[in-house]
């Protein structure tokens, strides 16, 4: 996992156990490769083709912030 992720994941797990006793929900979403123009631009040979769009990913995005979860400090990856 590169230093910028773990990083990232230490710094909501810490903020989520720090919001525990409020109302603040505090998670991490990874959607995976993703079709959008700056994919495009990192990975020019890759096929876009082959990946999923935002329009598929948004859905499970919408359902994490959706007032109902109550998850706090999990790590969610986007699965088809």
């Amino acid at each position: 996992m590169p230093l910028s992720k773990a990083a990232m994941e230490s710094l909501a797990l810490t903020y989520a156990a720090e919001c525990e006793n409020t109302k603040v929900r505090v998670n991490l979403f990874n959607p995976g490769p993703t079709r959008t123009a700056m994919r495009q631009k990192a990975m020019p040979g890759e096929d876009p083709l082959t990946l999923k769009t935002p329009q598929e990913v948004a859905p499970r995005i919408v359902e994490l912030l959706s007032p109902s979860n109550t998850a706090n400090g999990e790590l969610f990856s986007y699965q088809a």
